[in-house]
């Protein structure tokens, strides 16, 4: 249960940090964006009177709406690059637990298992960044458009985590990137569950990020015992 403590302590520097950050990005922005219309469409246009006032409001609106929707899609990858050392230790011993084996400590293998898990991070963030693209240029489209955008953006961000999870386990079972999103493509469905739970709790007003910290160190638990559970080596990890 002590592992539960590193989460809390990272969440409140990442949240206190990230709530910093979106203050002082959207006051930038709003004050750029303030500057370039002004610029545009002459001072003496906005200057005082009503609207400027409700362009100044629409503005800032729209700058804090954007920074927290990037701080909300990018805090649950950050959790996962800096606690990747811990997810990595506690990985590899749910597996020796499980697997009935003692458990012994590689340094070199452990840095190494931390960088390909930053490097999956890093990849999952921009493919999911496209696909999240395309359902909101989707989402313009009335009423089904709507619907597909939300739910396809919920479906791909809980794949990609649940992705980042799985992928702890198959580098320890010796599976190169390409055969781990091979595996995992062929068990989307574990991964979609096991992201779900983690990426809903992020979704959840003020306690959500925290919610999300801890169940963390579940979603990794579910994510070792599954594959654990499976004998990856009777599963086909070609390309399809």
């Amino acid at each position: 249960m002590y592992f539960l403590i590193f989460p809390i302590i990272f969440n409140f520097f990442l949240s206190y940090l990230g709530f910093y950050f979106i203050e002082i990005a959207s006051d930038y922005l709003h004050d750029q964006a303030l500057f370039l219309i002004n610029s545009v469409m002459g001072t003496i246009v906005l200057k005082g009177g009503v609207i400027s006032k409700v362009i100044s409001i629409a503005l800032w609106i729209f700058s804090k709406i954007l920074f927290l929707f990037l701080f909300f899609m990018f805090s649950g990858y950050i959790t996962i690059i800096i606690l990747s050392p811990i997810f990595t230790f506690l990985s590899e011993k749910i597996a020796a637990i499980k697997n009935g084996y003692s458990f012994s400590f590689n340094l070199s293998q452990f840095f190494k298992d931390i960088l390909r898990a930053c490097f999956i991070a890093i990849r999952n963030i921009f493919i999911q960044f496209i696909l999240m693209f395309l359902f909101f240029l989707l989402g313009f489209v009335p009423l089904i458009g709507w619907g597909i955008s939300i739910l396809g953006n919920i479906i791909v961000a809980s794949y990609f985590y649940g992705f980042s999870f799985i992928d702890f386990s198959n580098e320890r079972n010796k599976l190169s990137i390409k055969e781990s999103v091979n595996f995992i493509r062929k068990k989307y469905g574990i991964a979609i569950g096991i992201g779900s739970a983690f990426y809903c709790c992020l979704l959840i007003p003020l306690v959500g990020s925290f919610l999300a910290s801890l169940l963390s160190i579940l979603s990794l638990t579910a994510a070792t015992i599954s594959v654990e559970e499976m004998n990856i080596s009777t599963i086909d990890l070609q390309s399809s």
